[in-house]
């Protein structure tokens, strides 16, 4: 299962068995194996590596709108698995989950984000993971915690250090269609 905050556009929790309970706008994962992702936004231009990630204070009541962000609704497919739409600037995002099995039957999620722009972008980077413990064992995988992360597009990590490390995947995307795609296996 999977948590999505559609107010900042952000994978906010994966975990596996039951769903959740819902109450009064309370939002608690019933099931295991619970890894959670900070909060904030998905995607931001960094003026340098030290500067801080933004996310919402509490008197910051435009945010993320303020960092050009705009929620766009979602599609359910065939299987019920929504596809979100959302913006970050002029950068139109389709932010796709889907759960598959590996060889061995164990089941993961693969996600494809697509991203639509009418000219080429300048650098940003995307926050895929963070946690206390991340050891890199390439590129393009990375063990954040508990969470197995893998970039399956062509595109290279690097890591953030700080007293929650991040990944970071720089982007810097051309005119028209592109796409990145990440697993997340625990």
């Amino acid at each position: 299962n999977l948590a999505f905050d559609s107010g900042e556009m952000a994978l906010r929790q994966l975990w596996k068995g039951d769903f959740a309970t819902v109450d009064l706008g309370s939002f608690h994962p019933r099931g295991t194996d619970q890894i959670s992702f900070p909060p904030g936004i998905p995607f931001h231009r960094l003026k340098s590596l030290e500067d801080n990630w933004p996310y919402k204070g509490k008197t910051n009541h435009p945010f993320p709108q303020d960092h050009g962000y705009q929620f766009r609704g979602y599609h359910l497919d065939a299987a019920r698995r929504p596809t979100f739409f959302y913006h970050y600037g002029d950068i139109a995002v389709e932010d796709y989950f889907e759960d598959v099995r590996d060889k061995d039957g164990k089941p993961y999620f693969k996600r494809t984000l697509r991203f639509e722009t009418p000219a080429e972008q300048t650098p940003f980077y995307f926050r895929a993971a963070a946690g206390k413990k991340i050891a890199t064992q390439s590129g393009r995988n990375f063990g954040i915690d508990q969470l197995q992360l893998r970039i399956t597009s062509d595109h290279q990590g690097i890591v953030r250090e700080g007293d929650a490390g991040e990944v970071l995947i720089p982007l810097t995307l051309p005119k028209g269609r592109s796409t990145l795609t990440l697993e997340y296996q625990w």
